[in-house]
């Protein structure tokens, strides 16, 4: 599950900096990786108020369902721009969105963190399964 939500992490940081292109042309990057933020920020939410294993189940459920259909469209983006391969030293005008994706990174380490109180409730692992599964299709 680490190894899965640093590539998660990895793939949230280098769409998001070619979101901040706006529209042309990265537009299409910008709308993949808006959804993308968005759903994250929903389950770090949603997680951040979960107190049983039914709902975290039920969280991890939901980002799987919108992670399946997001991590083929972000896994086309790369390679239909391989300039984002090296993101260590990204150009100055895109500083906004890697801050933005860093913060949105912490939000979903502190949201897999609370899946481990449930980690042992056989509908977690189930969900997990799933969001791995999701997640495969990014690497």
């Amino acid at each position: 599950m680490k190894k899965t939500l640093i590539v998660l992490c990895c793939a949230v940081m280098i769409f998001s900096i070619a979101a901040c292109k706006g529209g042309g042309k990265y537009a299409d990057v910008k709308s993949v990786m808006e959804k993308y933020i968005a759903a994250t920020e929903k389950f770090a939410g949603a997680m951040e108020k979960v107190d049983s294993a039914d709902k975290a189940a039920a969280a991890i459920n939901s980002y799987a369902a919108v992670a399946k259909v997001i991590a083929p469209q972000i896994k086309a983006m790369e390679g239909k721009y391989p300039e984002f391969k090296d993101m260590d030293n990204p150009p100055a005008e895109l500083k906004p969105i890697v801050d933005k994706a860093q913060a949105v990174a912490t939000k979903m380490m502190a949201a897999m963190g609370k899946i481990a109180a449930y980690a042992s409730d056989p509908k977690v692992q189930e969900a997990q399964s799933k969001l791995q599964e999701a997640m495969a299709a990014m690497r």
